[in-house]
């Protein structure tokens, strides 16, 4: 598999999502804070319908949650 295309000085691959972008930094920092619990409520509260990669997405964070991979923080 191919590694993603980065553009120079960009952080993000340019197929990636404000959505995907959260939950990676979420997972990264294995902390979610009220601000990114916010963040992230209105980003899928803002969709009409979630797809089968947004509730996988929203099961990764309860699955870390759950596993204690993941702490809440304020």
């Amino acid at each position: 598999m191919q590694a993603p295309f980065h553009l120079p000085g960009s952080q993000t691959p340019p197929s990636e999502t404000p959505i995907d972008q959260l939950i990676r930094d979420i997972l990264a920092a294995r902390r979610i804070t009220r601000a990114d619990q916010e963040r992230f409520m209105a980003l899928f509260l803002s969709k009409s319908s979630l797809g089968e990669k947004e509730q996988t997405q929203i099961n990764l964070l309860f699955d870390a949650l759950r596993a204690g991979r993941l702490r809440v923080v304020d």
